[in-house]
Protein backbone atom coordinates (compact mmCIF):
# COMPACT_ATOMS: atom_id res chain seq x y z
CA UNK A 1 0.00 0.00 0.00
CA UNK A 2 2.79 2.42 0.79
CA UNK A 3 4.23 2.16 -2.72
CA UNK A 4 1.07 3.84 -4.01
CA UNK A 5 2.49 7.21 -2.94
CA UNK A 6 5.02 6.92 -5.78
CA UNK A 7 2.14 7.66 -8.16
CA UNK A 8 1.64 11.11 -6.64
CA UNK A 9 3.66 13.66 -8.63
CA UNK A 10 5.83 16.31 -7.03
CA UNK A 11 5.74 19.87 -8.37
CA UNK A 12 8.52 20.17 -10.93
CA UNK A 13 10.77 23.14 -11.58
CA UNK A 14 9.57 23.56 -15.18
CA UNK A 15 6.16 24.67 -13.93
CA UNK A 16 7.62 28.08 -13.02
CA UNK A 17 6.51 27.98 -9.42
CA UNK A 18 7.78 31.15 -7.82
CA UNK A 19 5.39 31.72 -4.92
CA UNK A 20 3.14 29.97 -2.45
CA UNK A 21 0.19 30.96 -4.60
CA UNK A 22 1.74 29.31 -7.68
CA UNK A 23 2.48 26.18 -5.66
CA UNK A 24 -1.06 26.03 -4.26
CA UNK A 25 -2.59 26.44 -7.74
CA UNK A 26 -0.31 23.72 -9.07
CA UNK A 27 -1.23 21.36 -6.22
CA UNK A 28 -4.95 22.00 -6.75
CA UNK A 29 -4.55 20.61 -10.28
CA UNK A 30 -3.67 17.30 -8.62
CA UNK A 31 -6.58 17.26 -6.19
CA UNK A 32 -8.47 14.59 -8.14
CA UNK A 33 -5.40 12.39 -8.31
CA UNK A 34 -4.89 12.83 -4.57
CA UNK A 35 -8.58 12.04 -3.87
CA UNK A 36 -8.35 8.79 -5.84
CA UNK A 37 -5.13 7.93 -3.99
CA UNK A 38 -6.87 8.40 -0.62
CA UNK A 39 -9.91 6.43 -1.80
CA UNK A 40 -7.72 3.59 -3.08
CA UNK A 41 -5.73 3.53 0.14
CA UNK A 42 -8.93 3.33 2.20
CA UNK A 43 -10.32 0.56 -0.02
CA UNK A 44 -7.12 -1.44 0.30
CA UNK A 45 -7.22 -0.82 4.05
CA UNK A 46 -10.80 -2.10 4.10
CA UNK A 47 -9.72 -5.29 2.33
CA UNK A 48 -6.71 -5.66 4.62
CA UNK A 49 -8.87 -5.31 7.75
CA UNK A 50 -11.31 -7.91 6.42
CA UNK A 51 -8.39 -10.19 5.54
CA UNK A 52 -7.14 -9.97 9.13
CA UNK A 53 -10.64 -10.75 10.39
CA UNK A 54 -10.82 -13.74 8.08
CA UNK A 55 -7.51 -15.09 9.37
CA UNK A 56 -8.79 -15.13 12.95
CA UNK A 57 -11.36 -17.75 11.88
CA UNK A 58 -8.81 -20.03 10.22
CA UNK A 59 -7.16 -22.98 11.91
CA UNK A 60 -5.08 -23.63 8.81
CA UNK A 61 -5.35 -23.01 5.09
CA UNK A 62 -5.66 -24.93 1.85
CA UNK A 63 -4.17 -24.60 -1.60
CA UNK A 64 -7.38 -23.04 -2.97
CA UNK A 65 -7.19 -20.32 -0.34
CA UNK A 66 -3.52 -19.61 -1.07
CA UNK A 67 -4.16 -19.31 -4.82
CA UNK A 68 -7.15 -17.04 -4.25
CA UNK A 69 -5.04 -14.91 -1.92
CA UNK A 70 -2.31 -14.71 -4.56
CA UNK A 71 -4.87 -13.64 -7.18
CA UNK A 72 -6.13 -10.96 -4.84
CA UNK A 73 -2.57 -9.72 -4.24
CA UNK A 74 -1.95 -9.54 -7.98
CA UNK A 75 -5.00 -7.31 -8.37
CA UNK A 76 -4.00 -5.20 -5.35
CA UNK A 77 -0.72 -4.50 -7.17
CA UNK A 78 -2.75 -3.05 -10.08
CA UNK A 79 -4.49 -0.49 -7.81
CA UNK A 80 -1.75 2.18 -8.19
CA UNK A 81 -2.23 2.00 -11.96
CA UNK A 82 -6.04 2.06 -11.93
CA UNK A 83 -6.24 4.80 -9.27
CA UNK A 84 -3.64 6.90 -11.12
CA UNK A 85 -5.55 6.40 -14.37
CA UNK A 86 -8.85 7.53 -12.90
CA UNK A 87 -7.10 10.34 -11.02
CA UNK A 88 -5.71 11.69 -14.30
CA UNK A 89 -8.88 11.00 -16.31
CA UNK A 90 -11.66 11.24 -13.74
CA UNK A 91 -14.30 12.35 -16.24
CA UNK A 92 -13.81 9.40 -18.61
CA UNK A 93 -15.87 6.24 -18.43
CA UNK A 94 -12.98 3.99 -19.52
CA UNK A 95 -10.76 5.08 -16.63
CA UNK A 96 -13.65 4.70 -14.21
CA UNK A 97 -14.53 1.28 -15.61
CA UNK A 98 -10.94 0.03 -15.21
CA UNK A 99 -10.82 1.26 -11.60
CA UNK A 100 -14.18 -0.28 -10.67
CA UNK A 101 -13.28 -3.56 -12.40
CA UNK A 102 -10.02 -3.65 -10.44
CA UNK A 103 -11.93 -3.20 -7.17
CA UNK A 104 -14.61 -5.69 -8.27
CA UNK A 105 -12.03 -8.37 -9.06
CA UNK A 106 -10.21 -7.84 -5.75
CA UNK A 107 -13.57 -8.19 -4.02
CA UNK A 108 -14.43 -11.34 -5.98
CA UNK A 109 -11.12 -12.99 -5.11
CA UNK A 110 -11.61 -12.09 -1.45
CA UNK A 111 -15.21 -13.29 -1.54
CA UNK A 112 -13.99 -16.59 -2.97
CA UNK A 113 -11.58 -16.90 -0.04
CA UNK A 114 -14.52 -16.37 2.30
CA UNK A 115 -16.62 -18.93 0.45
CA UNK A 116 -13.87 -21.49 0.95
CA UNK A 117 -14.79 -21.41 4.65
CA UNK A 118 -18.06 -23.06 3.67
CA UNK A 119 -16.56 -25.42 1.14
CA UNK A 120 -13.70 -26.61 3.37
CA UNK A 121 -14.97 -26.41 6.97
CA UNK A 122 -11.88 -28.28 8.21
CA UNK A 123 -9.82 -25.07 7.76
CA UNK A 124 -12.01 -23.31 10.35
CA UNK A 125 -11.23 -23.14 14.03
CA UNK A 126 -13.46 -25.49 16.02
CA UNK A 127 -15.44 -22.67 17.66
CA UNK A 128 -16.44 -21.09 14.32
CA UNK A 129 -19.89 -22.19 13.20
CA UNK A 130 -21.18 -22.53 9.66
CA UNK A 131 -23.52 -19.62 10.48
CA UNK A 132 -20.55 -17.42 11.34
CA UNK A 133 -18.82 -18.45 8.11
CA UNK A 134 -21.97 -17.61 6.14
CA UNK A 135 -22.07 -14.20 7.85
CA UNK A 136 -18.52 -13.52 6.65
CA UNK A 137 -19.53 -14.39 3.09
CA UNK A 138 -22.61 -12.13 3.17
CA UNK A 139 -20.68 -9.20 4.63
CA UNK A 140 -18.06 -9.49 1.91
CA UNK A 141 -20.63 -9.17 -0.85
CA UNK A 142 -20.71 -5.42 -0.12
CA UNK A 143 -17.66 -4.16 -2.02
CA UNK A 144 -18.19 -6.25 -5.18
CA UNK A 145 -21.81 -5.03 -5.21
CA UNK A 146 -20.65 -1.43 -4.81
CA UNK A 147 -18.13 -1.89 -7.63
CA UNK A 148 -20.93 -3.04 -9.95
CA UNK A 149 -23.02 -0.04 -8.84
CA UNK A 150 -19.99 2.16 -9.53
CA UNK A 151 -19.76 0.84 -13.09
CA UNK A 152 -23.44 1.58 -13.67
CA UNK A 153 -23.16 5.08 -12.20
CA UNK A 154 -20.01 5.70 -14.26
CA UNK A 155 -22.13 5.40 -17.40
CA UNK A 156 -23.75 8.68 -16.34
CA UNK A 157 -21.09 10.32 -14.15
CA UNK A 158 -17.63 8.76 -13.90
CA UNK A 159 -16.54 11.20 -11.20
CA UNK A 160 -19.61 10.61 -9.03
CA UNK A 161 -19.25 6.84 -9.38
CA UNK A 162 -16.32 6.86 -6.96
CA UNK A 163 -18.58 8.00 -4.14
CA UNK A 164 -20.17 4.55 -3.87
CA UNK A 165 -17.20 3.30 -1.86
CA UNK A 166 -17.70 5.88 0.87
CA UNK A 167 -20.68 3.90 2.13
CA UNK A 168 -18.89 0.52 2.23
CA UNK A 169 -18.05 0.62 5.96
CA UNK A 170 -21.55 1.85 6.82
CA UNK A 171 -23.32 -0.88 4.82
CA UNK A 172 -20.92 -3.51 6.15
CA UNK A 173 -21.64 -2.48 9.73
CA UNK A 174 -25.40 -2.51 9.16
CA UNK A 175 -25.32 -5.96 7.54
CA UNK A 176 -23.03 -7.36 10.24
CA UNK A 177 -25.29 -6.01 12.97
CA UNK A 178 -28.45 -7.39 11.40
CA UNK A 179 -26.90 -10.80 10.81
CA UNK A 180 -25.73 -10.98 14.43
CA UNK A 181 -29.23 -10.00 15.61
CA UNK A 182 -30.70 -12.88 13.61
CA UNK A 183 -28.18 -15.29 15.09
CA UNK A 184 -28.77 -14.09 18.67
CA UNK A 185 -32.26 -12.63 18.96
CA UNK A 186 -33.12 -11.14 22.36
Amino acid sequence: MTIMVLGLPLPEAQHNISSDSDLLNHLLKYSELFWTYVLSFLLLGYFWINQQRLFKYLKNTCTHHLWANLGELLLVCVIPFSSGLIGDHINYFTASFIFHMNVLLIGVFFLYQCMLLLRFPDILKKDVSRTAAMRIVKINLVVPSLAVAGIVIACFSPKLSLAVYIIAPIITSIIAGRLKEREHPD
